[in-house]
């Protein structure tokens, strides 16, 4: 029963950004901004650091696949981004110190890396006209702003629940 405990936190998490984006409004937003949630995106980083590589890394495959089926009509997109990020969010912690901090750091990086990514590749085939001038003031900006809000409420709980999850999978 614990095994799936992770999967489908991944699973509610990938759900509640959905409703996120449909039911929430933020009364400062302007009409013209986008709020991107990336929840998922965040919970893979953050399984990355605190629990290991190749759980962040399956976790970033499969549910950037999810991802991709559910959303957009190109398959590979956000599979190859999550699995990607949560890779080089790996190595970079070999290096850096894992205090939350640094952790903060690289998710909010990974978010930019992400939406810039996503920008370049829609920019590319065509199925987006936005400037790079309305791109990061309409959508990366406040899409960073969310979702370091985010990282910064779930950083210390995440923490905390991946521990307890490591601990248990080193006593089995």
């Amino acid at each position: 029963m614990r095994r799936f405990i992770l999967p489908f936190l991944v699973l509610f998490i990938f759900i509640s950004e959905s409703i996120f984006s449909h039911l929430v409004h933020l009364p400062f937003a302007l009409e013209d901004q986008l709020y991107i949630p990336r929840f998922v995106l965040i919970t893979c980083l953050f399984l990355t650091v605190y629990l290991n590589r190749t759980h962040g890394m399956i976790f970033g495959l499969v549910f950037g696949l999810l991802y991709d089926i559910v959303y957009i009509e190109i398959i590979g997109i956000y599979l190859f981004a999550y699995a990607i990020l949560a890779y080089l969010v790996s190595k970079a912690m070999k290096i850096l110190h894992g205090n939350a901090l640094i952790v903060l750091f690289l998710t909010i990086l990974s978010i930019a890396i992400l939406e810039f990514y996503v920008y370049g590749i829609n920019y590319l085939i065509g199925s987006t006209k936005m400037t790079l001038y309305h791109f990061t003031t309409l959508r990366l900006l406040p899409t960073l702003a969310l979702n370091s809000i985010v990282a910064i409420l779930l950083i210390y709980p995440m923490k905390k629940f991946l521990a307890k999850i490591k601990l248990e999978e080193s006593d089995d």
